[in-house]
């Protein structure tokens, strides 16, 4: 094999973008995902797990059991991963020297890397596979039907998770806009040291005198000799309007029979 770059999807342009949209390269978001690993880990018996996303250059491993986590990795012909972005289905490969094309790999040759090979591709609500979830073992090694269908689901939960941070992280973004302008066109004010000294005083934190007159001209809040600086009416109005005001959370209540469905609701939710 010569060194060179690993076959890209059809789709890297967009797919990359929704790498990107997910804001968890360099983040160091590691322990968000390594629970995915640990089970994996727990459920097969394979030495080391890996979970990464595939940017335009690199293969940036998010978590791992060996504690290699945040390492990049160039995706060239060498990559063995870089090619589980290209089918939606797992790349099984019990024993790396029996495989036509792998067996010559400088690893393999040498003794020195791993033999066993299962990569899931980890495919979001959009079908882009945005990385791989990898599991390798210094001896050969294999799958059973039923590991398969579990590391499966844990790669899906693992998109699954992603596409929620991305909304999550997106939704946020958007909120904030629309909160800084609508506090913008209902006070007229401009300055960033005003916004500052409203959410400070929405979130029950002191301002200093400066801040407070900034506020007071705005007739956004009160000095109450017990509480200190509140807002007033026309504040807690504006609250309301940049949606900053707390909402009570639903409550459900859930039977035996339902216990199942919620842990893998929770899960889900890790």
């Amino acid at each position: 094999m010569s060194l060179q770059l690993a076959p890209r999807p059809a789709n890297e342009e967009r797919r990359v973008q929704a790498v990107h949209r997910t804001g968890v390269i360099d983040s160091g978001q590691n322990t968000h995902f390594s629970v995915f690993c640990e089970i994996a880990k727990e459920v097969t018996g394979f030495e080391y797990i890996a979970f990464s996303l595939f940017d335009e250059t690199f293969q940036c491993k998010i978590s791992t059991t060996n504690n290699t986590d945040n390492q990049k990795g160039e995706r060239n012909e060498f990559n063995i991963c870089s090619y589980v972005l290209l089918s939606s289905e797992p790349t099984l490969i019990p024993d790396l020297r029996h495989h036509n094309k792998w067996k010559d790999h400088p690893a393999v040759l040498s003794g020195d890397g791993y033999l066993g090979y299962a990569g899931f591709p980890v495919i979001n609500k959009d079908n882009y596979a945005l990385g791989t979830f990898c599991l390798l073992d210094k001896k050969p090694k294999s799958l059973s039907d039923t590991q398969i269908k579990l590391v499966k689901g844990l790669a899906d939960r693992i998109a699954h998770q992603l596409d929620i941070q991305t909304d999550q992280k997106e939704l946020t973004a958007d909120a904030m806009q629309r909160s800084v302008k609508t506090f913008h066109q209902i006070t007229g004010a401009n300055s960033f040291e005003q916004l500052e000294a409203f959410l400070a005083v929405c979130s029950g934190h002191r301002v200093g005198s400066d801040e407070y007159q900034y506020l007071v001209k705005l007739n956004l809040v009160d000095e109450d000799p017990t509480a200190g600086t509140i807002l007033n009416k026309n504040g807690i109005s504006l609250q309301t309007k940049m949606n900053l005001q707390t909402r009570i959370m639903r409550r459900h209540t859930v039977n035996s029979d339902g216990k199942a469905n919620l842990l893998d609701d929770l899960l889900g939710d890790l």
